[in-house]
């Protein structure tokens, strides 16, 4: 079993004994044992499994879920404000946002923080073109999305990701006779 696997399978133990909110030996064992089982199970999905992050990524990480924190606490207050005070009007808002994002899981990074971020909803999210159709409750609402500063910090994590993963050989595909020349034509990883 790889690091990555057992680090995977780890998780989803910890993940069952969460769910199940117990430690007794039984959920234990039914935990270990489903987590190793669907680790088999998914076996060809192993190159296309995340990696682990860096250090340097853990930071930028960190420091979008503390700007999340603080918008999602700064959009509650201008909620409030707006519902039972009316400043400003409740003034609903189709918005559509082309993020200078690349990857999937940067837009869906976006899209959840932009959901999770009260006072406005991300309705769709376009897989070809990376536009996004939100609603906002106020037109300043729809302003500050537009120059929010978590696109940019979602943008520099997707550097980091995608600098180190330049880096990395993919060693899952298989190679013929002449794997030298293979090797480096092939010297990235898919970072979507």
């Amino acid at each position: 079993m790889s690091k990555r696997s057992l680090t995977l399978a780890v998780l989803l133990l910890a993940f069952w004994l969460i769910a199940a909110g117990s430690l007794s030996w039984q959920h234990i064992l039914a935990g270990a044992v489903l987590s190793v089982i669907t680790i088999w199970f998914w076996h060809d999905l192993g190159p296309q499994l995340p990696r682990l992050l860096s250090w340097r990524e853990l930071v930028q990480l960190g420091k979008c879920l503390i700007l999340l924190i603080y918008y999602v606490l700064q959009s509650n207050f201008a909620v409030i404000k707006t519902i039972v005070f009316n400043v400003p009007r409740v003034s609903p808002v189709f918005l559509v946002l082309d993020p200078p994002l690349e990857t999937n899981w940067g837009r869906v990074f976006l899209a959840t923080c932009i959901t999770l971020t009260p006072g406005s909803v991300t309705v769709d999210v376009d897989p070809k073109s990376g536009r996004f159709i939100i609603h906002a409750l106020t037109e300043e609402t729809a302003i500050g999305v537009i120059y929010w500063r978590m696109i940019d910090e979602i943008r520099k994590l997707e550097t980091y990701r995608q600098r180190r993963s330049a880096h990395v050989v993919d060693t899952s595909r298989a190679y013929g006779s002449d794997s030298r020349s293979a090797l480096a034509g092939n010297s990235g990883t898919n970072s979507n």
